[in-house]
């Protein structure tokens, strides 16, 4: 396509650069001017190893003057250099977008993007060009041509350098309104709007003409009728092609179009015909109502292409077990709008809620612990605060991001300390910060293999080949089962380097840790049927058949069945005697009753053949100093009952009855009978 030049202004080239906001005199001026194009930019999130990897994938040594730039000029700066037609195009894309996808691009898209360009495999490319176009079409519908870092601009910068670059009011003033509006009404204004805005200052001028024959105004507003259709090419035209008739302007236009396009049809269509008046239809409406439809077959497309990218990202993600949470994010972008998955898949693929997750282990006795610890220090297998905290904290939240040493693989940033990664040296698995060595690299990319079970993880150390990501005594190693070394033991090695991917800051309860690990309370609880439960400072959650209940002084205890069922009519929780129980539901001695203690001094026995009691105070302090249910009364059978000057309990073989007005405790081989 032929180009005028202009002449660009300084703060055309700053702004192009990315550099500089709006020019201080536009700054200040009154409230028709924009604000400063450039919003203030937020300190970069890339490390400098990140730009030196970055670079070093184009093959490029990067010196100071490139490590001190900030993230978006960083971007610009790899552009320039770049060849390949994928990183070139997602750079623009990045560049176009926010600081947040600068950052994402040198991470990790920037090596994504090299890979695509070494495989032919084209992906951004076409939507970088759409956006390109877009924007010169724009620019060559009042008159001017860009250069090409101007181009790469988000949408916002660009309607800001054609405001500051207009000429026509009508366009200054549509342009304003684009600039305050949302990215999809500025791509609107980019294609129809500032062609409307620049044919009524067109037209205005023309009108505004007083000595003008309407023959000469006629001749003007066809000229400019072939200028602004010239533009949908992003043509600026030239005299040459102003002063061409209809038909041959029209020739002009399908020779230039692309091929296969409804524009390059519509202006076949116009030739075939030998009407004049077919030929002013195409120039004055048919080119902008073919370029519409060019633009809906694009952009569906796109969608078309966004929603595959999306389910293979989806299908990725699931089958590799390392983003659970991306995998959620996903699916819910794909049930919503083309602008949800589009918007995911710039940004929200590479926010912290679909990157980060916890690791929790699976081994007896070690379930619900998470790998966890502190910068510096050897990784470690814990349980997290003490219960009842909502979950581990951050230390036991790991950033799952691509391998430093292969993208394909993965590596685990600390969210604690954000450069420090999961790293084995000497086979020992440490927190540490890294050092930018390929070593360093190596020792700190875990790559997934086959798990020995169904619904998590195993991960290989990429410089120990055969070694896996295992806890032992509490650590973590990167360990094989050679019994080599004390942490390379055979026993259990397939269930210690089994790990579930779960989400961040995760909750790890006391009651919930007790019901994975024991298997027998397991067993006679059977599964959940309510969610845990807070009352005050004791948590309980009840099952199909019992009841797990945590207090700090005692931890997790059991209750089931007839005891249960007497605490609760009793509200044991809230009672005096009673509270939290500090003991699990227990078989007596002689084998035939079960019995729970509770906090608050009381117990609940049961039998078969008295069924569940309670007893408390100081009537059970002279049964237990009797020997309990081996004494001559044998179990209660009643629970306590007010009798004539105090109360009363029953056994099977007489009764223990208290004085409340001396105090007095005596037991006897009769029964009481209730006052």
């Amino acid at each position: 396509m032929r180009k005028n030049g202009i002449v660009v202004t300084a703060t055309a080239v700053a702004l192009a650069a990315g550099l500089l906001g709006a020019p201080a005199q536009a700054a200040s001026a009154a409230p028709t001017t924009p604000a400063a194009s450039a919003a203030v930019q937020a300190a970069p999130e890339s490390t400098m190893e990140d730009k030196v990897r970055a670079a070093a994938a184009l093959g490029i040594v990067a010196g100071d003057d490139l490590l001190i730039l900030s993230d978006r000029n960083f971007v610009i700066a790899l552009w320039r250099q770049a060849t390949g037609a994928e990183v070139r195009a997602s750079a623009e894309l990045a560049f176009a977008g926010s600081d947040f996808e600068c950052t994402q691009w040198i991470k990790t898209e920037i090596h994504e993007a090299k890979l695509r360009d070494d495989v032919q495999e084209q992906r951004d490319a076409e939507v970088a060009r759409a956006a390109r176009e877009l924007k010169q079409h724009a620019a060559a519908t009042i008159g001017i041509a860009v250069e090409p870092e101007l181009l790469i601009q988000s949408y916002k910068d660009f309607v800001y350098a054609l405001w500051d670059r207009a000429t026509g009011p009508k366009v200054k003033a549509a342009a304003l309104v684009a600039f305050g509006a949302s990215e999809a009404e500025q791509k609107e204004f980019l294609l129809n709007g500032i062609v409307a805005a620049h044919a009524q200052d067109q037209q205005d001028k023309i009108d505004a003409d007083k000595e003008a024959t309407e023959a000469e105004k006629a001749r003007l507003a066809a000229r400019d009728a072939k200028s602004r259709a010239a533009a949908v090419l992003g043509i600026v035209a030239t005299e040459s092609l102003l002063v061409l008739s209809d038909d041959n302007f029209i020739r002009e236009i399908w020779n230039r179009a692309t091929p296969g396009t409804e524009v390059a049809a519509e202006a076949e269509r116009a030739l075939r015909s030998p009407a004049p008046a077919d030929w002013k239809t195409f120039i004055d409406t048919g080119i902008y109502e073919a370029n519409k439809r060019d633009t809906a077959i694009a952009l569906q497309k796109k969608q078309d292409v966004d929603k595959r990218r999306l389910q293979e990202l989806r299908t990725k993600s699931a089958a590799g077990g390392m983003h659970p949470a991306l995998v959620v994010l996903a699916d819910r972008a794909l049930a919503g709008t083309p602008d949800d998955i589009d918007l995911f898949l710039r940004r929200g693929q590479f926010e912290d809620a679909a990157l980060r997750q916890s690791f929790q282990a699976e081994t007896v006795g070690t379930r619900l612990s998470y790998i966890r610890g502190t910068a510096g220090a050897q990784a470690v297998i814990g349980f997290g605060h003490v219960n009842p905290e909502p979950g581990d904290g951050a230390d036991a939240t790991w950033k799952v991001v691509p391998g430093l040493a292969d993208i394909n693989c993965f590596s685990l940033e600390s969210v604690i300390k954000p450069g420090s990664y999961l790293r084995q040296l000497n086979f020992k698995v440490n927190i540490a910060p890294s050092d930018g060595s390929t070593q360093f690299q190596n020792d700190a990319t875990w790559c997934t293999k086959p798990a020995p079970f169904a619904g998590g993880v195993s991960l290989e150390s990429k410089s120990q080949k055969g070694r896996f990501l295992r806890q032992y005594s509490g650590q973590l190693w990167a360990a094989n089962n050679s019994g080599a070394h004390p942490f390379d033991a055979a026993a259990n090695f397939d269930t210690d380097r089994f790990w579930w991917v779960n989400g961040e800051n995760p909750v790890s309860t006391a009651i919930y840790r007790r019901y994975l690990n024991d298997l027998p309370i397991r067993n006679r609880v059977g599964a959940p049927v309510a969610e845990e439960q807070i009352d005050g400072a004791l948590r309980y959650r009840d099952y199909q058949k019992g009841r797990l209940t945590w207090s700090a002084a005692a931890g997790v205890k059991e209750m089931e069945g007839n005891i249960l069922a007497k605490y609760k009519a009793a509200n044991g929780l809230a009672h005096d005697f009673y509270g939290a129980p500090t003991t699990d539901e227990l078989g007596t001695p002689d084998k035939i009753g079960r019995y729970n203690h509770f906090a608050g001094g009381g117990s609940i026995y049961w039998t078969s053949a008295t069924g569940a009691h309670m007893i408390y105070g100081a009537i059970k302090t002279r049964w237990v100093a009797l020997k309990s249910e081996t004494s001559y009364l044998g179990y209660p059978t009643t629970d306590l009952i007010d009798v004539p000057g105090g109360r009363c309990v029953n056994f099977q073989h007489g009764s223990i009855s208290w004085n409340s007005t001396t105090g007095k405790v005596l037991d006897v081989k009769v029964a009481c009978s209730k006052a």
